[in-house]
């Protein structure tokens, strides 16, 4: 009997002394909260002082007499913003209906170096759809001039990426559609002086910068969607040097967040289409003439944000996160990758055109590290034939129509 309860005192004294560890770790261990769920009202708090962040750290490189420094940098004003439904949470979203676009220019000239970013970027937006949720779409919009290559268009229609595939209804599955657009070398002249009028700069230039005529493609392309009722609630504008993440299935920007990419350049945007539209038309009234030899006109970026700002959260470290990033996407803000063209590091465009990861595509790679995810993504739409990309497109996208 006394052996029973020395045994018993001593499992019981155990159990205890076991439960008051496991409380003094909980008590010195750091909290983690669930990044992913954006209906926390700190969640845009976090998102201000980020921004804030980035900015300040920009100012101590940047002249202290420029007056967008001092604008950059300035604390935003929330109270100020105006968008539509700023008071729903993204949980809300994901019970609700939302339609997306991702918009694309597709370059005329070397149509084969380009397709090749395509494929990866087609197949990132299949990997995206399979963690996406029940009543979501995302469309891949893709803009094409008169003098698109007819053999790199075939290859596109071999994915179902067609002129006709148009979005008709909120319901219908997610697709890739074709967008014809004129440059502005190729409008009428009356055309032409519609936009001088509008945008004063362009006098004189009948042939515009490649950068800039992408910004009147997404322009027009936009007008055209506000001049009947638009399904589009969310727009990203983006290039095809980059890759969705499996974040972006589950993610629209809330509460009058609109995030952009990184300077100088700035060539990611995501937000609500209103926004998009006033970004683009702020953007072209910053043009002009160029103080260098080639004359070319300049857009400014920067400007555009101090204009803004305002009324716009701008959020940055989003999107445009670097292909050889070892950064983890997994419960994070990281929505989109971008691939440098100076990167020879995992993983490197160039060293993926030079076939230096030829082999590797059944490695276990781990989808939530970016690197990884891009190589793993960059090989699978290499290897796959263009009749598997459709298939596995048609396969993913084939969800159950909402009520």
């Amino acid at each position: 009997m006394f052996r029973l309860k020395t045994v018993s005192s001593l499992l019981f004294y155990g159990a205890a002394a076991l439960v008051s560890l496991v409380f003094v770790l909980h008590l010195f261990t750091p909290s983690y909260r669930i990044i992913d769920d954006e209906s926390d009202p700190s969640y845009h708090d976090d998102f201000n002082s980020q921004f804030s962040r980035v900015q300040s750290q920009k100012q101590t490189v940047q002249p202290p007499t420029s007056p967008l420094t001092e604008s950059t940098t300035k604390e935003i004003n929330t109270t100020m913003i105006e968008c539509r439904d700023k008071l729903l949470t993204i949980e809300q979203y994901r019970t609700r209906s939302v339609v997306r676009g991702v918009i694309v220019r597709f370059p005329s000239r070397r149509t084969e170096y380009y397709f090749v970013q395509f494929r990866w970027f087609f197949r990132s937006w299949i990997e995206s759809e399979m963690f996406t949720l029940d009543r979501w779409r995302t469309d891949i919009i893709i803009l094409i001039d008169n003098d698109f290559d007819n053999d790199t268009r075939q290859f596109l229609e071999h994915l179902n990426c067609r002129l006709e595939n148009q979005r008709t209804t909120r319901r219908q599955t997610s697709r890739c559609i074709l967008v014809l657009h004129q440059t502005f070398s190729q409008r009428s002249e009356s055309e032409r002086q519609t936009y001088i009028k509008k945008y004063p700069a362009l006098n004189g230039n009948k042939e515009l910068d490649n950068n800039i005529d992408r910004i009147f493609a997404i322009h027009s392309y936009i007008n055209q969607l506000n001049k009947i009722e638009t399904l589009y609630d969310i727009l990203m504008i983006t290039t095809m040097n980059t890759f969705l993440t499996t974040q972006f299935g589950k993610y629209i920007p809330v509460k009058c967040a609109f995030v952009i990419g990184t300077e100088p350049d700035y060539s990611t945007w995501y937000g609500q289409i209103e926004q998009i539209q006033e970004f683009v038309h702020t953007l072209l009234t910053t043009l002009k003439g160029s103080t260098t030899e080639s004359g070319n006109l300049t857009m400014d970026f920067k400007l555009t944000i101090e204009t803004l700002q305002p009324r716009f959260l701008f959020l940055q470290k989003q999107v445009d996160i670097p292909c050889d990033s070892t950064r983890t996407t997994y419960r994070t803000y990281i929505y989109h990758l971008k691939c440098y063209a100076h990167s020879t590091s995992l993983f490197s465009e160039k060293m993926f055109r030079q076939n230096a990861y030829d082999g590797y595509e059944k490695e276990p790679f781990n989808i939530y590290i970016a690197r990884e995810y891009a190589t793993l993504i960059a090989l699978q739409s290499k290897v796959m034939s263009l009749d598997d990309l459709h298939s596995l497109s048609v396969n993913v996208t084939r969800r159950e129509v909402f009520s």
